[in-house]
């Protein structure tokens, strides 16, 4: 414990080590029994006792706070826990929203769009002729200098579920020159309890793509963030349970199909990926090895990569051994017949085993594959730490998806160069 300590500021401690929780248990054991030594000593009898008795209580629940964090590593030190919130600065911009009844999972034509003009909306009868169709008339208020928000829903022909969707389209999408492009698409996956809400409120995510994109440090692309628990309340892991939730047909194929009706994008696998964070990272991964014929990369933070379950999935696989294994990457990754594989592996150094598995599983990749591993050297489990890790992975993902120069909307777009197609470390 002292050679922990020796030469470290206080807020640089390690609070996962088991010897912070061990120095606080004492601590409160100390503190219990100086309450009942002095606790029948006359003077400011009263006063003390609250006093001594508020202390210890304090430093039970502290205790207890302690060892939780030692186990699922949220915060790594001091200075992480008092600046939970800190991450890279989000530009302040105001991305105009729309919202839309929901998306027809079977419309008429194959995407819809408005020559520029104004906001997406959605077709559900096809064109009586084959002209061009007039100009939808840009609704009022809405402004997509900074990108579009559609706030919607899509119903999956497969599943049935008809599940709470965000959709970003950035600024290029309704540019005049841009109206026949199509753009790449990433879909992020949340952690849990985790909603598609959750990646606007914390960590401002359509703020930060607008930034990213309008700096040139990310093409152009479309961003779908759908809900991936179906039973409410119910970690669905996003795979597809036997006498359960659906998810991964939802995600896999009901999302994306939605998503190629109704707008723009360009074609998959090569253009479509993943990124989530905790067990959205573990989605991520999953879901691309799952599904290589509709995604070619995938940005994992802070996610794990073997199948779990627990009090938050309940029994998802029903014992077989199977397909719990078909659903942890860990093994898949070493399947003998997958196509080349492109993944970016975040986690923090605080965050333990973490950190050690992400190092695991990109030590399992094959030559013909490309994995780039970041550990940041402060953090825990939490936003603060993904939200330093966003921009990073966005644009990885964002080099690893773009179509050719000559062929992306607007020309070539600004930023580093592609660095896919050996293995980074």
């Amino acid at each position: 414990m002292d050679q922990q300590l020796a030469g470290r500021p206080f807020w640089d401690v390690d609070i996962t080590s088991i010897w912070f929780v061990i120095g606080m248990a004492v601590v409160t054991a100390g503190t219990a029994f100086a309450t009942v030594w002095f606790w029948n000593r006359p003077t400011l009898q009263r006063t003390r006792r609250i006093c001594t008795l508020l202390f210890t209580q304090l430093m039970v629940t502290f205790t207890i706070l302690a060892a939780v964090n030692a186990q699922m590593y949220f915060y790594s030190t001091l200075s992480d826990l008092m600046h939970i919130a800190d991450g890279p600065s989000v530009p302040d911009v105001s991305v105009a929203t729309v919202k839309v009844k929901h998306l027809d999972p079977k419309p008429a034509v194959p995407f819809s769009d408005d020559g520029g003009k104004g906001l997406p909306f959605m077709v559900t009868k096809p064109p009586l002729t084959d002209q061009p169709r007039a100009p939808h008339p840009r609704r009022k208020g809405a402004d997509p200098k900074h990108g579009v928000l559609v706030n919607t829903s899509i119903q999956g022909p497969r599943t049935g579920y008809k599940l709470d969707t965000f959709v970003y389209l950035p600024a290029a999408y309704f540019a005049p020159e841009n109206t026949r492009a199509r753009f790449p698409v990433i879909q992020l996956t949340s952690g849990f309890p985790g909603t598609p809400d959750t990646w606007l409120r914390r960590m401002k995510v359509h703020q930060m793509l607008a930034g990213l994109m309008e700096s040139g440090r990310m093409p152009p692309t479309i961003v779908v963030i759908a809900a991936q628990n179906p039973i409410a309340g119910r970690d669905s892991e996003c795979v597809d349970a036997p006498g359960g939730s659906r998810a991964d047909t939802y995600l896999g194929q009901d999302v994306p199909d939605a998503i190629t009706a109704n707008f723009r994008t360009a074609p998959a696998p090569a253009h479509w990926g993943l990124l989530g964070y905790s067990t959205g990272g573990f989605c991520s991964a999953n879901l691309a090895l799952r599904h290589p014929d509709r995604y070619a990369a995938a940005a994992s933070l802070s996610g794990y990569f073997k199948a779990i379950t627990d009090m938050t999935t309940g029994d998802l696989y029903r014992g077989d051994e199977g397909l719990r294994r078909a659903n942890s990457p860990l093994h898949t990754i070493e399947d003998a017949r997958r196509p080349p594989v492109r993944m970016y592996l975040f986690a923090a150094k605080g965050e333990g085993k973490t950190a050690r598995e992400a190092r695991e599983f990109a030590r399992k990749f094959r030559p013909t594959d490309t994995v780039k591993v970041r550990i940041e050297p402060s953090g825990g489990h939490n936003f603060g730490t993904w939200a330093k890790g966003l921009p990073a992975a966005f644009e990885w993902l964002g080099r690893e998806l773009a179509p050719p120069a000559g062929d992306r909307p607007g020309g070539e777009v600004r930023g580093p160069a592609f660095a896919g197609g050996r293995p980074l470390h």
